[in-house]
């Protein structure tokens, strides 16, 4: 097995080898030198005259206690040497004693997926798990460490750690947050309409017409997560907003929206099963509801693949003047997920279903069937950028003005969110939408495209 020496000691060799001899005591957190006679083994990482220098500056940072200027150091060339073990071991650890449980744990795994023998990065990831409280996979990386032959005083550093973890009550304290947020923009679209004037010979009334307008929006949240083990917790939520559009006061709207449910865990297997809904407003009138259920399977096949498969159904109710608009609603899913560290992100959803209606003769029954890509991922040490784009089909049951109908609806997504921009819990977020619905009936044809800005405070 492979232990560090010293603080973080490393012999450079002429190119193109860095050998790193094998001594690594820490006592909780202090490390502390020990013998080189205990090295067993060595650690082979390629590397340059100048990558030498750069992970030797790296070292020395992190000796004399700069964790966090030896991360920002290494981060700078992290798309260049990321997959070499030794680098990865040190950006971990960088991450690790500045705070940044996450960057160290994808760090640490990534080198430990190039040298599995590395016990040193493993004993690192076993310390970023029990920081970051995810002791459920902590304590078997430090159980297999006390099999690999460590130092003495690593040894013991192991057990008490251990001893921690088994004296920790295993269900994790409750939580319940809330949030405000502001949201300023402009949108070309407001009220979702064509920009046809006439529509089969009749001239359409402004309100049906594409009206473009500033807007405002203001809302608050609440969050609770109520864990009963490591495996399982209770959840509830709801926010209430309003939006103001002045140059379209007709389509000012207001939602209140909630869910509640329960996640669960076991092994390789995840899921979640719930009910949600929102009562919506529009020009200060009731106008829209919807109650439904909403679960959820997956399973990581892989420490970075997952695979999902959603189900959800529920009733969408309208006011007395748009009752036809009324439907039942099923949707189904499934996913395939790629995760590159946390909160790295990428996945692939196909999503299919169908509306059905309510009043005899309403055209609003439909089937559905499209997918979406998403992109969630860190841009900078505060900053994570959120990208989707999408397309969804609706095959309607019914006629329109005489002639069936079908919409093609592709949408995408773009803002990226960075976080305690001036205090803590106070984040921003640029944004960009665009909705292209194509529909073969010219009155439901349109686009849009919406530009805003969210501010959003969330008390730590």
């Amino acid at each position: 097995m492979i232990w560090p020496g010293g603080l973080l000691k490393i012999a450079m060799l002429p190119v193109p080898t860095v050998r790193l001899t094998t001594v690594f005591a820490c006592l909780l957190l202090a490390c502390v030198t020990t013998s080189s006679a205990l090295a067993q083994d060595t650690l082979q990482v390629a590397a340059s005259v100048d990558e030498q220098q750069f992970l030797a500056d790296a070292e020395s940072l992190l000796a004399s206690g700069q964790s966090s200027a030896a991360f920002t150091l290494l981060s700078t060339r992290e798309l260049e040497l990321a997959g070499n073990p030794y680098y990865d071991y040190l950006l971990g650890v960088a991450a690790l004693d500045s705070g940044r449980h996450s960057e160290a744990i994808f760090s640490l795994r990534r080198s430990l997926e190039v040298s599995p023998n590395f016990s040193g990065a493993r004993m690192e990831l076993a310390r970023a798990y029990f920081d970051s409280g995810n002791s459920g996979l902590a304590r078997p990386l430090f159980v297999r460490l006390l099999a690999e032959n460590p130092p003495a005083p690593v040894r013991t550093v192991i057990n008490n750690y251990i001893a921690s973890i088994d004296a920790t009550p295993s269900r994790p304290k409750s939580s319940l947050r809330y949030s405000f947020d502001v949201t300023g923009g402009y949108d070309d679209n407001a009220n979702g309409s064509t920009d046809n004037q006439q529509f089969m010979g009749f001239t359409l009334s402004p309100d049906n017409l594409k009206t473009e307008s500033s807007f405002l929006e203001a809302g608050a949240g609440l969050s609770w997560n109520n864990p009963k083990s490591t495996q399982f917790a209770w959840y509830a939520g709801g926010r209430a907003g309003y939006r103001h559009n002045p140059d379209a006061g007709f389509v000012d709207s207001g939602l209140v929206s909630g869910n509640a449910g329960m996640n669960w865990q076991r092994g390789a297997f995840f899921g979640r099963a719930g009910v949600d809904g929102y009562w919506a407003t529009r020009d200060g009138d009731p106008n829209e509801n919807y109650l439904g259920l909403d679960a959820l399977f997956g399973n990581r096949i892989t420490d970075n693949w997952e695979l999902t498969f959603g189900l959800r159904g529920g009733a969408i109710r309208h006011d007395d003047a748009i009752k036809t608009l009324d439907v039942d609603r099923i949707l189904y899913s499934g996913g395939l997920h790629y995760r590159f560290g946390s909160p790295g992100n990428i996945g692939l959803e196909v999503i299919g279903g169908s509306d059905s209606e309510r009043e005899t003769g309403s055209p609003y029954g439909n089937s559905k069937l499209g997918g979406r890509l998403t992109l969630y991922m860190p841009v900078s040490e505060r900053g994570t950028l959120f990208a989707s784009a999408g397309s969804l089909t609706s095959d309607y049951d019914g006629l329109f003005f005489g002639t069936t109908r079908k919409d093609t609806q592709v949408s995408t997504l773009l803002q990226i969110t960075f976080a305690d921009v001036w205090i803590d819990g106070l984040s921003l977020t640029p944004r960009i939408r665009y909705v292209d619905n194509d529909s073969n009936v010219a009155l439901y044809d349109y686009d849009r495209t919406e530009v805003g800005l969210q501010l959003q405070w969330m008390p730590q």
